[in-house]
């Protein structure tokens, strides 16, 4: 019984020790308004459902975002510039974005949103990750 409470309280004390914080700095923004759409994907939820997300008002160049308690492992970041605050990510011709994104890595969208594998990165600890965000140019 006493080894079943210990096995239990170690478990529990692992899971708390698993959870860090993100910090995103994003740049790349053209205009001090808008605002930020931050989302972060497992591999098997990319580009469908965030595991963390949150939003971010624009009011400088380079905005720092924080998520606290993500918990360790593979992840992949998505961020859109909401420019003119409708709530959405507008698009243009054949769905292509009108608006600037970005992706951890700085992955390129080519055809479509950059893969997950183009975009993992491990969170094993506190890390800090910096996405520049672009506008969507057709390949040549």
């Amino acid at each position: 019984m006493k080894q079943t409470f210990l096995l239990l309280m170690l478990l529990a004390a692992s899971t708390l020790n698993a959870q860090h914080k993100l910090t995103i700095v994003v740049d790349g923004m053209e205009q001090s308004k808008g605002t930020l759409f931050v989302a972060v994907y497992d591999s098997e939820n990319f580009m469908k459902k965030p595991m963390y997300g949150t939003l971010a008002k624009v009011d400088k160049e380079e905005i720092k975002i924080v998520l606290d308690s993500i918990v360790s492992g593979n992840y992949a970041v998505s961020i859109f510039h909401d420019e003119n605050d409708n709530g959405k990510l507008d698009t243009g011709v054949y769905g292509i974005p009108v608006e600037k994104t970005g992706s951890s890595n700085n992955a390129k969208a080519i055809y479509g949103p950059p893969k997950f594998d183009d975009c993992k990165f491990t969170i094993e600890d506190d890390t800090v990750i910096y996405i520049t965000l672009t506008s969507y140019e057709l390949p040549r």
